[in-house]
């Protein structure tokens, strides 16, 4: 398992010593001086890890990994005891499950027996030689006698045989002109297992992994040059001498324990030092992110042409926003409509006048008061679902297949959707369409409300995607305020469309939207009368809804064109999502 040294002229002796196998990283006096580093082990020691004795309140990241990559190539703001090049290792992250942040266990954590010591931020990791691999067992206790634990298996080795036609141990240089092609032996041992190529990146001066593509497992993997400059953390810069490894990962997710949900991945790499060259390389955070080249991105803001709604669009790196065109069997998840129907507003003025040199001052304090016309529940709900039907029609008329609502909403990870007060009062209005409920957030009380830390395959848009099989899932919220002088409801509204992750470590997401717009007043929209429509039908002329459905339109349209323009949205899914 040692590395051949004839290549690799990029590398000077002692760079080239850490890539041997069984190499032990000790680090200098610079390494730890370095500035970011500094940073984060002190920003580490002011977070408060709050140990849990129930650790239902827990979310658990464990992972055996086999074949560490030298230990030098990366910095970590916690401690790795027993890490060795080649070696194993096995590692546990605590998280808040009903909060924000890491957490603990006021117990114990063992591995196969022996207690753990913790090695900070809410993490333990033990590394140990690979003589040792094989089957592991770590043990979790907590202080109110909850007790979990867990087995972790090795996963298959594989092997770098070369890349772009030079073998592992020669002089690999990648400059991202061209498509990166690494053979493999041993890729497709375990067709169940996805793998991951990496790359090194520089994080405010920490050098962190990074992923560039991930893959169904396979002995040859193709890596399009766009990836290079856009990938899992980009745009942070690429470091110049680099370390590429394929990793093959093992994932899955465990319920139904005296622990919220536990993450476990097995993983094996293979890795080569490579050198980074031509434009992908350097840079900084804030160069890369106004280079275009760099932080590819689809985003846009418009008008619509009558001037009725302000849009916004966000599609951010291709890496995490696959292109629309995967877009072909969706669920709407989420279509609610939430308003407040009442505002008051205050006004102070004083007058004085002066009778026989007294000066008299009089203060008058005048309060109005204005409510939305009062309707029924089922009024209310005939618009919300009316809204909903005209949203799918669209959909459809887009090419997009959109599952009956019963399906969305009858599936088994669907009672894990925030709860919405379905109320009408004279000040509030809340409803879904259909019995749908609350996904996405859009004010300050939704963020508080949702505080929760826990790993992208336990998100319940990817909980729905994958049990009902779809190519995502869609969000609506629209919020309505009242507007005193007009006696109109002004409408914000968000649609959020969610892919599938593109990782176990990593959400997708197709696009974000916002529109806004001043709605037509009580008066201009007209009073509703049995030839005209309902009252379902006058809000959605106060809202402006079919300007709203023609700005969504353009919406999707100016979404394609900007996804044209930019090539690397369908080179890098091109063959994924199939």
């Amino acid at each position: 398992m040692f590395l051949s040294t004839n290549g690799q002229s990029f590398l000077k002796k002692k760079e080239l010593k850490a890539y041997k196998c069984g190499y032990v990283h000790k680090e200098s006096v610079f390494g730890k001086l370095k500035p970011m580093k500094l940073i984060s082990k002190a920003v580490g020691g002011l977070l408060k890890v709050r140990p849990k004795s129930n650790l239902k309140d827990v979310a658990l990241g464990i992972n055996y990994a086999s074949g560490l990559a030298p230990r030098n190539q990366l910095d970590y703001a916690t401690k790795t005891p027993g890490w060795e090049t080649c070696g194993e290792g096995v590692s546990l992250v605590f998280f808040n499950y009903n909060g924000i942040g890491f957490a603990d266990t006021d117990g114990d954590v063992k591995l196969n027996g022996t207690k753990l010591e913790k090695a900070g931020m809410g993490t333990y990791f033990q590394g140990f030689s690979p003589d040792k691999r094989g089957t592991q067992v770590v043990e979790i206790t907590s202080s109110n006698g909850d007790k979990v634990n867990v087995v972790l298996d090795p996963v298959a080795p594989l092997k770098i045989i070369s890349v772009n036609g030079v073998k592992k141990g020669g002089d690999i240089i990648i400059d991202g002109t061209e498509d990166v092609v690494i053979e493999l032996e041993g890729g497709d041992t375990d067709l169940d297992s996805e793998l991951y190529v990496d790359i090194v990146i520089s994080a405010m001066s920490l050098k962190v992994n990074s992923n560039l593509i991930p893959s169904k497992a396979t002995n040859t993997i193709t890596i399009p040059k766009e990836s290079f400059k856009n990938f899992e953390n980009s745009p942070l810069p690429i470091v110049k001498k680099n370390t590429l490894s394929v990793i093959r990962t093992k994932h899955q997710m465990i319920y139904n324990t005296d622990i919220g949900v536990i993450q476990k991945t097995g993983t094996f790499s293979d890795f080569t030092p490579i050198l980074v060259k031509g434009d992908i390389v350097g840079g900084n955070l804030i160069s890369n992110s106004f280079s275009k080249d760099k932080n590819t991105k689809a985003s846009g803001k418009f008008k619509t042409i009558e001037g009725e709604y302000n849009v916004n669009i966000v599609k951010a790196n291709p890496y995490m926003n696959p292109p629309i065109k995967m877009m072909k069997n969706i669920g709407i998840s989420s279509f609610v409509v939430r308003g407040n129907l009442h505002k008051e507003k205050t006004t102070v003025s004083t007058s004085s006048k002066t009778n026989f040199n007294i000066k008299t001052t009089t203060t008058t304090t005048t309060t109005i008061k204005k409510w939305f016309p009062k309707l029924t529940d089922n009024s209310w709900q005939a618009f919300v679902d009316k809204l909903y039907d005209e949203f799918k029609s669209n959909l459809n008329q887009l090419g997009v297949n959109v599952v009956s609502v019963n399906d969305v909403i009858n599936a088994k990870a669907y009672k894990d959707m925030k709860p919405i007060k379905d109320t009408v009062t004279s000040t509030f209005i809340e409803k879904g369409a259909y019995g749908t409920k609350r996904l996405i957030r859009t004010g300050a009380l939704d963020y508080i409300k949702d505080i929760k830390t826990t790993f992208p395959a336990d998100y319940t848009n990817e909980k729905i995607i994958q049990q009902l099989k779809l190519d995502g899932l869609i969000a609506v919220t629209i919020d309505l305020d009242f507007d005193l002088k007009t006696s109109g409801l002004n409408p914000i509204v968000k649609i959020v469309a969610f892919a599938p992750n593109v990782s176990y470590r990593m959400a997708g997401q197709y696009f974000q939207m916002d529109f806004s717009t001043k709605a037509k007043s009580l008066e201009e929209a007209g009073k509703y009368n049995a030839l005209g429509g309902g009252p379902e039908d006058a809000v959605y002329n106060i809202i402006k809804g079919k300007e709203l459905f023609n700005a969504f339109k353009l919406a999707m349209d100016e979404l394609k064109r900007g996804e044209k323009e930019n090539p690397a949205y369908h080179r890098i899914w091109k063959d994924r999502m199939n």
